[in-house]
């Protein structure tokens, strides 16, 4: 290369530092079509046209590097991250793997790696890897941080708690470390310190859905309608894999046994059956006696796979019922047990049970009922510190007639267990208006 060539290099570099990508793309362009194309001018253009998110062009570059440098170990990274970002995630794992096997101390390479894992359900793998990078770089925020989320999937709350708060002491302005510790916070009772890094999210990003509706339940701001479909689906793809376990064992959940024994009587065999937020199907083996054809809605996908490794249902949709419904088939019943607490506002969900009901359909449901000694807001219901909202028995009965459906028969019982106390609620069956 002639000093021009190398000056032209330099002068790119100096681009590089400096932010200005396109120019630098301008002048190493320029090189390789004047046919000075040695491996580092084109692995230094294929790392600008990753800042420039050509990927594919990026990826054509390092490949034409590794066909001179097979062991350039920097550029095979370089591969493996635009495979990822390009969602070729198979090709992806692969170079990981290959860079993990050459160079076990590449932890950037193992971070990586676990997140691939994480991406594609295998959560053990992921923990394995993310560890590696974290032992091999335990000052690096961004590692400590994905760790912290595998675990808390894992139900492992302790230990992510400590990493996310690890990785905030390191840097403070970290947004996804400062999010998934308040949340993380608000999940542990901790609602104190939840709030103070909720309000710094809120501080950088206003119309975070997530935080906002986490504060909103601690009296900040005005009470929305219903809980994020977001948040909601998050929280239950974190706690699908020890959904049961936690709520069978540690909370005393009684709600789907409650909710069939107050059912039974109005079902019929051969029923067209909808189980609405139907989570991991928790009481689904009830009406399958009954079912001609029995399906499920959930918004959480980690929640429906567990559903699906039952056989139980013959369809599952992943979906916000709050949304038009996916399916046009129309059922003979729909039951909800612990779902419409994510709701503030039922009327739009009951409109949609009442589109989806067969002629004289039956729908039974469960509700958290509001405490008496407080003043329940004048909408009828009430967002609680949990997360929840809690409902009035005349709000729930004058929704229902508002839209189509008619009071049948209501219970009082206790849901389940939160910190030692009774949850209270209602079992409500309703039936879709004759006229």
């Amino acid at each position: 290369m002639n000093t021009n060539n190398q000056e032209t290099l330099m002068q790119a570099i100096s681009a590089i530092k400096a932010g200005n990508t396109h120019f630098a793309e301008q002048l190493l362009q320029d090189l390789v079509d004047k046919g000075h194309s040695n491996p580092d001018i084109l692995a230094i253009l294929g790392t600008v046209k990753m800042e420039m998110q050509q990927f594919n062009e990026a990826l054509t570059l390092f490949d034409r590097v590794l066909e001179e440098q097979p062991e350039n170990l920097s550029t095979l990274y370089n591969k493996g991250r635009a495979l990822q970002i390009l969602g070729k995630l198979k090709e992806a794992e692969e170079v990981y793997e290959a860079i993990t096997q050459k160079a076990p101390s590449f932890p950037h390479a193992w971070n990586n790696l676990g997140l691939i894992y994480r991406e594609t359900g295998r959560f053990e793998q992921a923990r394995q890897a993310l560890e590696k990078a974290v032992a091999l770089a335990p000052n690096e925020p961004y590692f400590l941080n994905n760790l912290g989320v595998i675990l808390e999937g894992m139900g492992r709350l302790d230990e992510a708690l400590k990493l996310f708060q690890q990785a905030v002491a390191l840097q403070k302005d970290y947004f996804s470390a400062r999010f998934n510790l308040g949340c993380l916070l608000f999940r542990l009772g901790n609602t104190q310190e939840a709030e103070r890094h909720l309000l710094w999210v809120l501080s950088v990003k206003e119309d975070e859905p997530t935080a906002k509706f986490l504060l909103q339940s601690l009296g900040h701001f005005q009470t929305p309608e219903r809980a994020p479909t977001h948040y909601v689906k998050k929280t239950f793809d974190d706690c699908a894999a020890q959904f049961e376990e936690k709520l069978v064992k540690e909370l005393d959940y009684k709600t789907p046994e409650y909710l069939f024994d107050s059912i039974k009587k109005w079902l019929r065999s051969e029923s067209n059956i909808l189980d609405l937020g139907c989570g991991t199907g928790l009481g689904a083996q009830y009406y399958r006696p009954y079912a001609r054809f029995l399906a499920g809605m959930d918004c959480s996908e980690k929640m429906l796979e567990k559903a699906r490794e039952k056989a139980i249902y013959d369809a599952l949709y992943q979906h916000d019922i709050a949304q038009p419904w996916p399916t046009k088939e129309r059922f003979d019943v729909i039951y909800s047990a612990d779902c419409l607490c994510y709701f503030g506002n039922l009327q739009t969900v009951f409109q949609r049970v009442w589109e989806a009901l067969a002629p004289q359909g039956i729908f039974g449901f469960s509700v958290e009922k509001a405490p008496e000694d407080e003043g329940t807001a004048q909408e009828g219901y009430r967002l609680g510190t949990s997360g929840r909202y809690a409902h009035r028995y005349d709000y729930v009965t004058g929704s229902l007639s508002d839209t189509g459906l008619v009071p049948l028969a209501h219970r009082e019982v206790v849901l389940r267990k939160e910190g030692g106390q009774d949850v209270k609620g209602f079992i409500f069956i309703a039936q879709k208006d004759r006229s």
